[in-house]
């Protein structure tokens, strides 16, 4: 059975966040001429996702959603359909740095706040430049960013992202991607099973996150 887990796992989550944040507003270095700029997302898109875990594997709807400050995660696992499986997770995130998951089969629900909201469009900003590399049949350009916790392909012909990895090894390979495609706003409400029954996660007894966090809130570099 699964249970709560954001799209990324939260350490991962959370120390991305601080970290791109962090690192978002520093001095960049000269441009070459010959380096293309860094990605920068459009304000709203639809992707779908396959996602690796450390072998567990899912198809995640990813809804992003800028403009009015909201990002979804749907995620379908292997196992979903199994005997006793809480099936589909819609992870929901918003710019108010709180974050719903759910599911609606068993309509169990977690609470959480975060230091930061949704990335920004242009996250990848000051992200280091790799070069070009082949990935899922695309020529890509590649970047890194917060000391290689980061990798990004994007394909060279079209610039649309082909892979990332975020963290301990996650990879996430992009099956699609719709520029201006998103849900209707019906389909962003909470369920009501959240707000009745769900609790606020804290997670008090991370160092590693601690650690982020404590660096992130020292530069006052945050995502909005």
């Amino acid at each position: 059975e699964r249970h709560f887990q954001p799209n990324m796992p939260l350490v991962d989550r959370i120390v991305a966040m601080l970290l791109v944040s962090s690192l978002h507003h520093a001095t960049a270095s000269s441009p070459n001429s010959d380096t293309p700029s860094p990605p920068v997302w459009p304000e709203r898109f639809h992707a779908v996702l396959f996602q690796n875990r450390s072998n567990s594997l899912s198809f995640v709807d990813l809804y992003y959603d800028w403009t009015k400050g909201r990002n979804l995660n749907l995620i379908r696992g292997q196992h979903d359909d199994d005997q006793g499986s809480a099936g589909e997770l819609w992870d929901v995130e918003f710019g108010n740095k709180t974050s719903y998951y759910y599911f609606p089969r068993t309509k169990s629900c977690k609470k959480m706040e975060f230091p930061v909201g949704i990335l920004i469009p242009n996250w990848l900003d000051n992200a280091t430049f790799l070069g070009t590399e082949q990935v899922d049949g695309y020529p890509c350009n590649v970047w890194t960013k917060a000391d290689g916790f980061i990798t990004y392909w994007e394909d060279i012909a079209t610039t649309k992202p082909v892979k990332w990895t975020f963290g301990s090894g996650m990879e996430e390979h992009v099956m699609k991607w719709v520029i201006n495609e998103t849900l209707p706003d019906e389909q962003w409400e909470i369920p009501s099973y959240c707000s009745q029954d769900s609790m606020l996660l804290r997670n008090n007894n991370d160092p590693k996150r601690d650690e982020a966090k404590k660096k992130a809130y020292t530069s006052r570099r945050f995502l909005p």
